[in-house]
């Protein structure tokens, strides 16, 4: 079996607690940089599927990042042969376009630690309970195709939706943990610092509260997709 390919859109956007399941799945796996020059791979002959992690970057900005352009390719062609794809907030949304859907900047971003109620027991959210608590840091959200089917949404948006047999984007980061937890709470209190004190304050206790039991609802996660995806023997 070829590994499952990873795709790293920036240096502080590390697959984190992916990773830690897929090592105890003893699952094979290739982490690419893409923003560094690392190529996509090709599909079937390089990779058995497709993680597709979060970035600061917007889908359209291809003249910038000319890797997105590449990656909504080779994601139009897995979800249309029915291979494994998970795309996480900006590979979310990089599969919504690649499966026909939308992107729209949002009036406020959304961050920090919130509430999710799933639509239905999809497989990729089997065993977890309804709402759920997720990690969220992004200024877009998402319009998906009338063929994708809604997995999961807060209040005012799609947290998960299922874009194919085996494909799925979550808007939501499952896979933040304890090394990249600190950091990226404290970027995002400094960039959100015109909100005021409380902000911050609220985003570190949330994120002790949350973060010790947030691995095992990745590798929940992570093993469902690898079940669904075929790529898990039992």
């Amino acid at each position: 079996m070829h590994p499952l390919t990873i795709v790293q859109h920036e240096p502080d956007g590390p697959p984190g607690s992916i990773t830690a399941a897929l090592d105890e799945f003893q699952v094979p796996y290739v982490v690419r940089h893409v923003y560094r020059g690392d190529a996509l791979p090709a599909w079937p002959d390089e990779t058995s599927g497709l993680i597709s992690l979060g970035g600061a970057m917007h889908v359209t900005q291809t003249r910038q990042h000319p890797f997105l352009a590449d990656e909504v390719k080779l994601m139009r062609r897995m979800v249309h042969e029915g291979a494994p794809v998970w795309g996480i907030s900006l590979g979310a949304q990089l599969l919504v376009v690649a499966s026909g859907g939308d992107v729209y900047r949002r009036r406020h971003p959304v961050l920090g630690w919130m509430e999710v109620e799933k639509e239905y027991d999809d497989p990729l959210l089997h065993g977890v309970s309804s709402p759920f608590i997720a990690f969220t840091w992004r200024a877009y959200s998402i319009r998906p195709s009338p063929t994708s089917r809604l997995v999961a949404r807060s209040n005012d948006s799609v947290q998960a939706f299922r874009a194919g047999g085996r494909a799925w984007g979550t808007q939501f980061h499952p896979h933040i943990d304890a090394a990249m937890a600190p950091h990226w709470v404290e970027d995002a209190i400094k960039e959100h610092k015109h909100v005021g004190e409380e902000f911050g304050d609220r985003l570190r206790a949330d994120t002790e509260r949350h973060l010790p039991a947030y691995p095992a609802f990745c590798r929940r996660l992570t093993e469902n997709f690898l079940s669904m995806s075929g790529l898990l023997e039992r």
